[in-house]
């Protein structure tokens, strides 16, 4: 059951993605839907399906960004672990707490994927592209954070089981 619920997941967040994302550009930011259900999946429920999904739907972005197959389905993988370490201490029914999670572990993708991004092409500005890209749009999915955590719990209800 829980697979199928991830799949899906998935393919909502890769279709808000795709569609929704670009309407909700600010600047030149955007928000990374794939990114924000690893991250408050991983924070949420603690099942072993989440690493699964955290490197399909990283490898999902990497097609439908730039190309470079695995950088963000590495990244991805490793802010699932790293959302599992932080959940079990996060208190769950805190909207700040929330978006301070969501943020961390945004920033902590960006620094992951850009020294990834930088391994594979030298010329990229690491510096530069973490305090105008990385920062800013961990703010934006930090502020979306608590919201996917709303939906995460009303769909925890909605199919009646405990996802810990």
């Amino acid at each position: 059951m829980k697979i199928l619920v991830y799949f899906i997941i998935g393919l909502i967040s890769l279709w808000l993605q795709l569609t929704l994302a670009p309407m909700l550009e600010v600047g030149w930011l955007k928000p990374n839907f794939l990114l924000l259900t690893v991250i408050v999946a991983g924070l949420t429920w603690m099942d072993p399906w989440l690493f699964i999904y955290a490197a399909g739907v990283g490898l999902a972005q990497d097609v439908f960004s730039h190309g470079l197959i695995g950088l963000y389905g590495t990244s991805f993988f490793f802010v699932a672990i790293a959302s599992r370490m932080v959940g079990t201490h996060i208190y769950e029914h805190n909207l700040i707490f929330h978006f301070l999670g969501v943020f961390g572990l945004s920033v902590f993708d960006g620094i992951l994927s850009s020294t990834l991004y930088n391994f594979f092409d030298a010329s990229v500005p690491w510096w530069g592209w973490l305090f105008k890209q990385v920062i800013p749009q961990s703010l934006y999915n930090g502020m979306l954070g608590p919201l996917m955590f709303i939906i995460f719990q009303r769909l925890e209800n909605r199919l009646k089981w405990n996802a810990t």
